[in-house]
């Protein structure tokens, strides 16, 4: 009896430890749907937990945000990374999705984020604020037009592993009457709260302000 009670308190702290060892990612979630499509979003902001899901690291800056499109109608709808722009409430700044070759492909993306064109950041895997967007507009607590610009440094090392992982889950471009889902990969500087951010859906099944509320 006594050797019973021994194997099933060793097993019991094995599973225990497993899960101990294995820290859980809980990422918040909102969604919003018209007529014709329903928008399902869900935010991942820390490296840490980006890594995990991912399998691979893209660096600091990256936020994660997995989408499930789900068409409403009978007629197909033509879904694509595009469709889709972060939007931080207290800036006003508006990026657009990467491409996963403008993270881990053959160079680095070289970004400018200044109201005067004066100052600009480098970056390898490790993406700045701003993105590839041309510029946004002031906001009422900033009433400054910030301009965003990049281009590519042919000098640096590609990472294969991280390339292969952001192709194989990013969102695909495609026309469908059925759920399609993947990831987004957006530049943000981690200053921001996760209230302050939307994700905006500007696709041909409409507009749609997706809001975190936590």
């Amino acid at each position: 009896m006594r050797l019973f009670v021994a194997t099933c308190l060793f097993g019991m702290i094995c599973v225990f430890s497993g899960h101990a060892g294995t820290k859980k990612v809980i990422s918040p979630s909102t969604s919003a749907g018209n007529d014709q499509v329903d928008i399902v979003a869900t935010v991942t902001l820390t490296e840490e937990e980006v890594t995990q899901k991912l399998g691979a690291d893209p660096g600091r800056g990256i936020v994660l945000l997995e989408v499930r499109v789900i068409p409403k109608t009978d007629k197909p709808v033509q879904i694509s990374p595009d469709d889709f722009i972060l939007l931080a409430h207290d800036d006003g700044e508006r990026s657009k999705p990467f491409e996963p070759a403008e993270i881990a492909g053959q160079g680095a993306l070289i970004v400018s984020n200044t109201s005067d064109g004066a100052k600009a950041k480098k970056t390898g895997t490790s993406v700045g604020i701003g993105g590839i967007m041309g510029g946004t507009g002031g906001s009422p607590g900033n009433p400054k037009v910030t301009t965003m610009n990049s281009r590519m440094d042919s000098k640096a090392q590609g990472n294969e592993k991280l390339l292969e992982a952001l192709k194989a889950k990013q969102l695909p471009q495609k026309e469908s009457v059925e759920p399609v889902e993947g990831y987004l990969y957006f530049p943000l500087d981690g200053k921001h709260k996760l209230k302050n951010l939307a994700i905006l859906y500007r696709g041909p099944a409409g507009k749609l302000d997706l809001e975190f509320e936590h």
